[in-house]
């Protein structure tokens, strides 16, 4: 059996954000991976100091952890444009408070993501986010946090990646239906060659769905080889964190349940069972 913790990315569960610490208590999670984004340009809410500390003091109430944070921010300022630029300089400033953030709250990990407007295509643009990401990893290991990159690149490009950025604290995170959805690639065969890379953080998604719907299906149930990404997990002898990224409460998969509770439940089940 994998010696893992189970969690869920947040902003997935049906909780609406702070209501989710006692909901993962409940479903029956060990932690919780945060998402740092603004709310119809309400700002971070975990910027502030008293959200900060109301997330830690419900976490210790319902002994649920929060090991790392996903700045999904960067889908709409993406880590490829230039300091130079506005929303360049507007990259930085997120960064600084979302290491500031993880640093207040303990966290070993905050992950930026390169999907959407943080998209890589170029090699400028794999310049720039590397220059992004080597200063979010000097910021970070003041405070022995790693930073990890959830990308769409191929294993050549990650290893390029990696070499440019150059740091000690610097990581990859594992999802297990983006390669799919987006580049209709063997999901088991990228998390084999990140591991055999030894670039693999031991915090991983898993999600399933059906074609281009992603988190639509329970684990096992979509298209993504889910079961393939177990095998991989059992061969490698994986530990660390396995997250929770179906959305409980949108369709179709709310509609499979009697409560969004129940579902998740579901879910979880599933994902325990193939840690067997």
């Amino acid at each position: 059996m994998l010696k893992v913790k189970f969690g869920a990315l947040d902003f997935a569960l049906p909780g609406q954000m702070v209501g989710n610490i006692r909901l993962a208590h409940e479903i029956g999670l060990d932690g919780l991976e945060l998402g740092f984004l603004r709310y119809q340009e309400r700002g971070f809410m975990l910027g502030q100091k008293w959200f900060r500390d109301y997330y830690l003091e419900e976490g210790e109430k319902y002994n649920i952890a929060f090991p790392s944070m996903a700045v999904c921010e960067f889908d709409y300022y993406g880590l490829k444009h230039k300091v130079t630029t506005e929303k360049g300089r507007r990259v930085r400033e997120i960064i600084d408070l979302a290491i500031d953030t993880a640093a207040y709250m303990k966290m070993e990990m905050v992950m930026m993501p390169s999907f959407n407007d943080g998209y890589i295509e170029t090699e400028e643009d794999m310049e720039v986010t590397a220059e992004a990401l080597i200063y979010a990893c000097k910021e970070a290991a003041k405070h022995n946090i790693t930073i990890a990159t959830e990308n769409l690149l191929t294993l050549d490009k990650n290893l390029k990646l990696f070499q440019k950025v150059g740091q000690p604290n610097f990581s990859c995170l594992y999802d297990s239906q983006n390669y799919r959805v987006w580049k209709n690639w063997s999901q088991p065969g990228m998390l084999k060659q990140l591991a055999e890379n030894n670039i693999l953080y031991p915090e991983i998604h898993v999600k399933d769905g059906v074609g281009q719907s992603g988190s639509s299906a329970y684990l096992g149930e979509g298209d993504t080889d889910f079961r393939g990404t177990m095998e991989v997990l059992h061969d490698i002898d994986y530990t660390g964190w396995i997250h929770l990224e179906n959305f409980y409460d949108r369709l179709p998969l709310c509609a499979t349940g009697d409560t969004y509770i129940d579902v998740a439940k579901k879910d979880l089940a599933i994902l325990k069972e193939a840690c067997k």
